[in-house]
Formats: C-alpha cells, sequence, structure tokens
C-alpha cells in the first residue's frame, strides 16, 4: 500500500558563477585636425562602460558597451601632454553555457590590459583586452517530504537545515552628478587628460517595502592646468538610492553591487560652464541588490514501520549550508622599475582582477600603474601586473567549500621615489563569502509491502550491544522496534547513556 505523504514547497534562488571570458577590441583613432602631430604616446587608460548583458538563445553569454579611452601623448612642436579622448565599443560571447539554468544574469566587466602605438604622426592603434565575469541566479522549487498521514506503526527520521538563499533581485538605473570644485590657489584646468572612477557600496538595508542603498564614488580626474602644470584632483563622493523592495521580508539581508553605464567629466558647471575652476562629473550606474534570507528546510532522512516492511524512494537534496561572510585586509609593497631617474609621481592606480581560489588560498591578480616625471620634467608612466596571495588561514576555505572573493584597494596608495624606480605601498580588502555545498539523501516516497513469512521467526526478545557505527535509530530499524521502546525497557533517557560495552534489551515490536 503506498503511504500519503505530508509535503512542504520551498521556492527560492541560489547564485551560480560561469567560467569567466576574454574580449579583444581595437580601434584607429585620427588625431584632431585642431590638435598637433603626435610625438610619443606616454600613457593609455580606460573605463568599461557595460550597456547589455544576456543570455543568448543557444545558451551563450553577450556582452556589449564601450571602453571609455583616454590616451596620454605629447606633441611635436609643443610643450606639455596632450590628451586623445574615444570610444571603443565591444560585444563578446562566452562559449559553452548552453546547458545552464540562469536567472538575474550579471556581467561584471574587467579592463586586463590596454595599450596604444602610433601608425604615423596623424594616427593611432588602441587595442583592449577585457575579462567577463558573468554571475547570476538558477530557480530552486523543492517539494520535500516531512511526514506520513494515517501511517500506522510508521517511524521517521526527520532533519533539519539552515541554507542561506536569495530571496530575489532588484535593479535600478539612476544618473549621479557633482560639481567638483578646484584649488583656487592654483591655475584653472585647461584641459581634461584621463577621467578615473571606482563605485562600491558601504550600505544596504530593507527599511519596510523600500531597499535604501549607500555607496562612494572614488573620483580622480587628471588635467592639464592654464601654465602646463600636471595636477591631480581626487574626491569621494557619497551617494544614496532607494528601490522598490515589496515582496522581501524585514528580516531579508541585502548587499548591492554597482555597473557603470557612462562616464562624463567636463570643465565648467551648470550655471558657469567657462569656469575653469570648477569640474563637473556625470555618471550612469546601475545598482543590482541581492536580497537574502534563511531558508529553513525539514526533510523525511528515513523512515520504516513496526507492522510491516518498507519500501522507499530516495532522492538528493543538495544545499549551500554554513555561510560565512568577512573581509581580509592585507598591505601590499610592490616595486615598479622605471629605468630612468624618477623626480615626482603624479598620478598612481591599483587594479584588481577576478580573484581566483586555489587549494585553500586566495590567488590576487592585480595591475600597478604609476604616472611620474624625470629628472627633466618629461612624463613618463610604468605598469606591472602581479599576484597577492592570501595564505590559507586567510582564505577560510577547505576543500569541501566554495569561496568567493572580491578585492579592491580602498586606501591610501604611498609613492616612494627609489634608485631602481617607484615603490607603491596600499592596502587591499578582500570581500570573502564561503559556503559549503552537502548533500542528503531524503526519502520522496514509500509503500508497505506484505509480511515475510522470516519474520514469524524472529525471537520475541533480543539482547546485544551497539556496534561500531551503529545508531540507536538503525538498531530500532533493523528489528523493527522503536527507539523509545528500547530506552524505556533498558530504563536510559536518551541515546548518550548508550556505551559500547552495555547489552541492550530489544523487544520485538506488536505486530
Amino acid at each position: 500500500m503506498e503511504l500519503n505523504f505530508k509535503k512542504a514547497g520551498h521556492d527560492y534562488y541560489e547564485p551560480v558563477r560561469f567560467t569567466p571570458f576574454s574580449c579583444e577590441t581595437m580601434r584607429e583613432s585620427i588625431v584632431p585636425d585642431s590638435c598637433a602631430d603626435i610625438a610619443r604616446i606616454v600613457d593609455t587608460t580606460g573605463l568599461v562602460c557595460l550597456t547589455n548583458r544576456e543570455l543568448t538563445g543557444d545558451g551563450r553569454f553577450c556582452a556589449s558597451g564601450s571602453v571609455d579611452v583616454s590616451v596620454l601623448y605629447i606633441p611635436e612642436k609643443e610643450e606639455g601632454v596632450r590628451s586623445l579622448h574615444f570610444q571603443i565599443p565591444f560585444q563578446c560571447y562566452g562559449e559553452g553555457q548552453a546547458d545552464a539554468e540562469c536567472e538575474f544574469l550579471d556581467i561584471r566587466g574587467e579592463l586586463h590590459s590596454i595599450d596604444t602605438r602610433v601608425l604615423n604622426p596623424r594616427k593611432v592603434l588602441t587595442r583592449a583586452n577585457l575579462t567577463l565575469h558573468p554571475a547570476g541566479c538558477r530557480h530552486v522549487s523543492l517539494s520535500v517530504c516531512t511526514g506520513v498521514e494515517d501511517g500506522e506503526g510508521v517511524q521517521l527520521l526527520r532533519e533539519q537545515r539552515q541554507t542561506r538563499v536569495a530571496a530575489g533581485v532588484r535593479e535600478k538605473e539612476f544618473t549621479f552628478t557633482e560639481e567638483l570644485p578646484l584649488s583656487p590657489g592654483r591655475g584653472g584646468a585647461e584641459e581634461i587628460l584621463s577621467t578615473r572612477v571606482d563605485v562600491r557600496g558601504t550600505d544596504s538595508k530593507l527599511i519596510g517595502s523600500k531597499l535604501v542603498v549607500k555607496g562612494i564614488i572614488s573620483a580622480c580626474v587628471l588635467y592639464r592646468e592654464a601654465g602646463g602644470r600636471l595636477a591631480l584632483l581626487q574626491q569621494e563622493l557619497p551617494f544614496s538610492q532607494i528601490i522598490e523592495g515589496g515582496g522581501f521580508d524585514e528580516d531579508c539581508e541585502s548587499e548591492a553591487a554597482y555597473r557603470l553605464l557612462s562616464c562624463e567629466c567636463r570643465q565648467g558647471s551648470e550655471s558657469a560652464p567657462d569656469d575653469a575652476y570648477v569640474l563637473t562629473m556625470t555618471l550612469m550606474l546601475c545598482t543590482r541588490v541581492t536580497v537574502w534570507r534563511t531558508e529553513e528546510i525539514c526533510f523525511i532522512a528515513d523512515l520504516y514501520s513496526t507492522s510491516a516492511p518498507v519500501e522507499c524512494q530516495t532522492a538528493e537534496l543538495s544545499l549551500s549550508e554554513d555561510s560565512q561572510r568577512g573581509v581580509r585586509r592585507q598591505n601590499v609593497r610592490e616595486l615598479l622599475e622605471t629605468g630612468v631617474a624618477v623626480r615626482s609621481v603624479v598620478d598612481t592606480a591599483i587594479r584588481c582582477g577576478g580573484v581566483q581560489s586555489s587549494g585553500g588560498e586566495l590567488k590576487l591578480p592585480m595591475w600597478a600603474r604609476c604616472l611620474y616625471l624625470d629628472e627633466n620634467d618629461v612624463p613618463g608612466a610604468v605598469s606591472r601586473e602581479f599576484t597577492v596571495t592570501l595564505p590559507a588561514e586567510a582564505a577560510g576555505a577547505g576543500e569541501d567549500a566554495e569561496c568567493q572573493a572580491e578585492a579592491a584597494c580602498h586606501g591610501d596608495i604611498i609613492a616612494n621615489i627609489m634608485p631602481e624606480g617607484i615603490e607603491l605601498r596600499f592596502p587591499i580588502e578582500c570581500a570573502m563569502s564561503t559556503s559549503v555545498r552537502r548533500r542528503y539523501v531524503c526519502v520522496s516516497g514509500g509503500e508497505t509491502a506484505d509480511e515475510e513469512e522470516e519474520r514469524a521467526a524472529v525471537p520475541s526478545l533480543i539482547l546485544r550491544k551497539m556496534g561500531p557505527g551503529e545508531t540507536l535509530w538503525s538498531i530500532a530499524k533493523q528489528y523493527r522496534a522503536t527507539r523509545e521502546g528500547i530506552l524505556t525497557v533498558n530504563d536510559l533517557t536518551g541515546e548518550e547513556q548508550i556505551t559500547p560495552e552495555k547489552l541492550l534489551l530489544i523487544p520485538r515490536a506488536r505486530a
């Protein structure tokens, strides 16, 4: 006879990450007629603006957008540094994801390298290499057996587990505009040479039916003053946004991530467009908020009947457990060899790539760049790619753990001029999320069978010890007794009182 099970439904999302994929894009650019011929390239920088991402019909990931490029160069027959600004569009695909189920797709773009070479004094070729990191959520719908209706003599071994799951994702695009005043004691901005921005979240809360997110934009603008001197403006700009968060419980947690859609920095303000002592920065951003909750899942790990044999059907239940989040900090020192004597450092930048978890360690790919003036006040640039490793105890992940991490440099960068070049000292923060993927066997169905003839030959009382690896449940199931009955006849209150030497009296269950 088929058993009638009580069932509980669970609907949620769990995060899933995919293999990063690469993209190369390039462009030939003409120097405008208003600019002098190029004598030498000093440096090239770029901002990745990822405007569209989708999962195509054949299961591939598609990412598109542009790289906003600034090329610093020395012009012929003129003094000082000039800049070319242009965009390189890109559209690239990640292969081999045809069998992936994914909702709330997100792709983070990372500029791996960028360089420019002169084709002739009026034309340059710029090549940018990107690494794109896709991620999303997989919908999970569980129907789990939790009990049996009208199951006479049925004994249940229930287990309860907690898993941290995504309740949903919300996104919102918004515009951020800020006027940045320059120091009145210096020359005003004659030309903006390059712009760099870093967006990070500082807080995310669910208040009523609204998600309130806060963050900081670290803005860095390199410009040429009216007198030709290079100057750097650095500011941290706070922002906040309110997003519709209906449908989530107030005890849910949330975390926000940000994606740059466009960036513009111009001289002047809205009221004074020609003011050389004010820069106006306008960003288009997309905030993506993931809302998390704790899901309690109760299931039947095993069952039997004292009155009849039972044939069970089972299924595997995979849960992410023991979720932990934390931030690891480490100070880094790196030497960038210039090959020439350095008089002063104009600008420094640190970029962190996608963190890789391997062998209990976290490997952080990093890029350092310096813009400097040599002893003759001639500008130059030096860059270096290297890897920072966090030790196993800092990684917080064993072989059976899933670890996701993202690193960034949010502190001051100290540049010391050395005989060999420029020594950089800076802090990095690595935000980590670890969990353990555990798999359980749970009962998904069952039915009782006819009594075996051999059952009548089983003695009514058994006297035995508990063997290695046995539990009170396994013994009771073997003899179709009950755990409560065994404890009662042996004058015990709990399984912890049973020692390997103790003889247990096991009463035969009544048919």
